[in-house]
């Protein structure tokens, strides 16, 4: 998979402040090896030393996205050439100049990209200057260089080693977002952590509990706001696809079990975000203990409705009714039969009446609709099939009357 790497670029420090063409301040930046040992590279500049790093690894770099302010380090970029005597000096000198002056802009940047590009092939410079995100408009900015100059489908390298320390947080909410506006999958985050040197030595850390927890704020995402919690499950290394296929199909009976096997085979995480996401499964699972398959769907309808999922909701509620209905009047058959329904449907229309019936029946052709894409007979259905309040407000009525159920079916 093609990787862009991202940095942000800080301002440096001369060896000697008094001369203007002193080197830059340099470290070892200490790399751990996958396999064991260290990679250690000494530069001025922590993103030429992770670009080595990921080469060295193996990586394939589609590109260097460097982000930084009209004083930032742009001339050090150099030591990504592996022939820097292959850069003119006067080139070299006349970005380092305007470093120095703190008045890089747009023009002399996109010439020194250009020379870069020429020395750097296969790797692809994009050099984007940005303000200090002191603002609104200059935090778009950095959202916008990230937007433009990251390809589709690439994974990321997010180096959040310099710049100003809120550059790389703003930077981190936008590669989230790009998740899924640019098909971002895999995110890698290191950092060369200066202030933790010991002599010479720069320690270089990963952090691996970034991508976890895109992950599984994703994963509770999704579970909150459809329900299915089959991404949680796998969050925490259980497949849970099955048992949420059988409830969300409506295989109640089957999907009980599922799910009360599946709550067992959670094994007690040893971590605090683990824990936190067991919390969400048990309690998205808490169904399979209590209550009547009715019930189960009625509050179904209910959460459906809640994740603003209109279709699902009309046609559970109605469900509902009808598994009610058969329940409370102990209609013969299988409780799984579609027969049953049929008669807990007769059964209704027969013993309701009044207001009682004609909600059921609105809710009878709202469902209707939601599955054909039809167009009620009834003026009434018609508006609320124009108006989410006017349907939220049948939802809401329709699960009132399944609870006034065993009070208008008595005998």
């Amino acid at each position: 998979m093609a990787t862009s790497v991202i940095s942000f670029l800080g301002t440096g420090q001369k060896i000697q402040p008094q001369d203007a063409r002193s080197e830059y301040r340099k470290t070892i930046y200490r790399f751990t090896l996958p396999n064991g040992g260290h990679f250690d590279r000494e530069t001025s500049l922590f993103g030429t030393a992770l670009v080595e790093y990921l080469r060295h690894i193996g990586v394939e770099i589609d590109r260097w996205v460097v982000l930084g302010t009209s004083a930032s380090l742009w001339s050090e970029l150099i030591r990504v050439i592996p022939d820097q005597d292959a850069i003119d000096e006067e080139e070299y000198c006349r970005i380092d100049d305007r470093v120095i002056a703190r008045n890089v802009d747009s023009k002399s940047l996109q010439k020194w990209e250009q020379i870069l590009n020429e020395h750097a092939r296969p790797l692809q410079l994009r050099l984007c200057l940005i303000g200090e995100a002191l603002d609104p408009q200059s935090q778009q900015q950095i959202a916008r260089a990230l937007f433009d100059n990251v390809p589709h489908g690439n994974d990321v390298i997010f180096d959040i080693s310099h710049g100003f320390r809120h550059m790389p947080v703003i930077a981190t909410f936008v590669i989230s977002l790009m998740r899924w506006t640019h098909g971002v999958k895999n995110v890698r985050f290191f950092s060369g952590v200066f202030e933790a040197r010991q002599g010479d030595i720069t320690p270089v850390i990963e952090l691996p509990i970034c991508q976890q927890l895109v992950e599984d704020t994703e994963a509770a995402a999704i579970l909150k706001l459809t329900g299915n919690y089959a991404p949680v499950a796998q969050c925490l290394g259980v497949d849970a696809e099955e048992s949420w296929f059988l409830e969300n199909t409506n295989q109640l009976h089957t999907a009980r079990s599922k799910a009360q096997s599946l709550a067992k085979q959670a094994i007690q995480a040893a971590d605090a975000v683990g824990r936190e996401l067991q919390r969400l499964l048990r309690e998205r699972l808490e169904w399979t203990k209590q209550g009547s398959f009715a019930e189960r769907v009625r509050q179904s309808a209910v959460e459906a409705l809640n994740h603003g999922d209109y279709f699902r909701a009309a046609i559970l509620m109605y469900e509902a009714l009808l598994i009610g209905a058969a329940k409370l009047l102990n209609l013969s058959g299988d409780p799984l039969a579609y027969d049953l329904r049929k008669k807990g449907q007769k059964e209704l229309f027969n013993r309701l009446g009044g207001d009682a019936r004609e909600l059921l029946i609105d809710l009878q052709h709202a469902r209707n609709s939601c599955a054909h894409g039809s167009r009620s007979s009834r003026s009434r259905v018609q508006h609320i099939m124009q108006s989410p309040d006017a349907f939220r407000e049948l939802i809401k009525k329709a699960s009132e009357l399944f609870d006034r159920l065993p009070e208008l079916l008595k005998p």
